[in-house]
Parts: structure tokens; C-alpha cells; sequence
């Protein structure tokens, strides 16, 4: 009796520590979405708005990432065949694991089912945390942008990064979202190929 009501306490301990853990990672990001302006929820820090705010950014380095490969003669179709393959690998992997998580709670019906249905959630949304803060802790790995021309096998590998970890948060969300590939208007700038918005996207693609 003595033995599990230790395993218990200790339980709750654990559970106590990964929730404080969690709560100082929030308000970490809230501290810094005070000093930055963006924007942070303390129910979904990685919700659609600051899923908006992040492929902005990109977009922000993008003329930088643009001409430091055009200085490095890099032929703008390879460039855009990584970023949309890179979108598309995460979508599907993130729709491969979002069915993985369906199964697990697959309930019977009943009163079960709209608990199933929560956790189900909440799994996915601590997945799509667990990913954004990965990175975050890892620290920066952006490299240098600057007037020179950067060696083009340090930025390639960082924007394809960069594209199929923003592709996994945006996947994840519900709905999923997507760069708006479709309505991205055609221009006679090869390089132009960057959608200036995200749009949702269908589940079953």
C-alpha cells in the first residue's frame, strides 16, 4: 500500500514539474511577444495568427535568401522545387502522423467519444508545441545575410529547414494551413514565387 502511494505522489510530481516547465515556457514567449509585438496565446502560442506572424518573417528574409542565391548563379526552379517539396513532405508527414493519433483514441461511442475527441486534440496541439519550441531551444541557426555573397550551401540547407518546420505548424493546425500556392499571381520575375498569404487547407489533399 505503502509502495503505490509513493508511485502515485511521485506521478503527481512529475506531472506537477512538465506542467510548471510548460508554464515557464509560455510565459517566456509572452515576455517576448511583449518586447517583439507579436502576437501570443497563452491557450495556443502556436495558433493561426502567430503561425501568419512566422511565414512573414520568412517572407521579410526572402529578398536576402533571394540574392544571395541569384549572386551564387543558383538556377531559381531548383529553388522552388525545395521550398513547395519541402511544404508538401511536412504536410504528409503530419497528416501520416495526425492518423496515427486518431487511432489511438478511437472510441466506441458514447460519453467516451468527446473525451476522445479532447485528448485527440491536445495531442496534436502538444506535438505542434513540442515542434515549435524544439527549434526554439536549439537557438538560431540563421545564417548570415548580409550585403556579401553567403556560401549557398549554408543558406539552401537552412531555408529548406525553415520551410518544412513552418510546413509541420502549419499542418497541424485545424484547420491546416498552407502557403496559398493557388492564387499566387504569375509574374515575369522567375524569383517571384513566394505566396504573399497562407490559406486553409483540405485535410483529405
Amino acid at each position: 500500500m505503502d509502495e503505490e502511494l509513493q508511485r502515485t505522489r511521485s506521478a503527481l510530481q512529475e506531472k506537477d514539474e512538465k506542467l510548471k516547465s510548460f508554464k515557464d515556457r509560455v510565459a517566456g514567449d509572452v515576455a517576448l511577444s511583449i518586447k517583439t509585438g507579436k502576437t501570443v496565446s497563452l491557450n495556443n502560442p502556436v495558433n493561426k495568427s502567430r503561425l501568419k506572424e512566422m511565414y512573414d518573417t520568412l517572407r521579410c528574409d526572402w529578398p536576402k535568401i533571394k540574392n544571395n542565391l541569384k549572386s551564387n548563379h543558383i538556377n531559381p526552379d531548383s529553388v522552388k522545387e525545395l521550398i513547395q517539396t519541402k511544404f508538401r513532405e511536412a504536410k504528409t508527414e503530419m497528416k501520416d502522423r495526425k492518423m496515427l493519433i486518431n487511432k489511438v483514441f478511437v472510441s466506441n461511442g458514447g460519453a467516451a467519444t468527446q473525451k476522445a475527441e479532447q485528448y485527440q486534440r491536445l495531442t496534436i496541439q502538444n506535438l505542434q508545441l513540442t515542434l515549435y519550441n524544439e527549434k526554439n531551444d536549439a537557438g538560431s541557426k540563421k545564417p548570415f545575410l548580409g550585403n556579401k555573397a553567403e556560401n549557398a550551401q549554408d543558406v539552401m540547407p537552412y531555408l529548406g529547414t525553415e520551410c518544412y518546420w513552418l510546413g509541420c505548424l502549419m499542418a497541424l493546425n485545424s484547420p491546416p494551413l498552407q502557403p496559398d500556392w493557388e492564387n499566387h499571381p504569375q509574374s515575369m520575375d522567375k524569383w517571384d514565387f513566394l505566396p504573399q498569404h497562407i490559406t486553409a487547407a483540405s485535410e483529405n489533399e
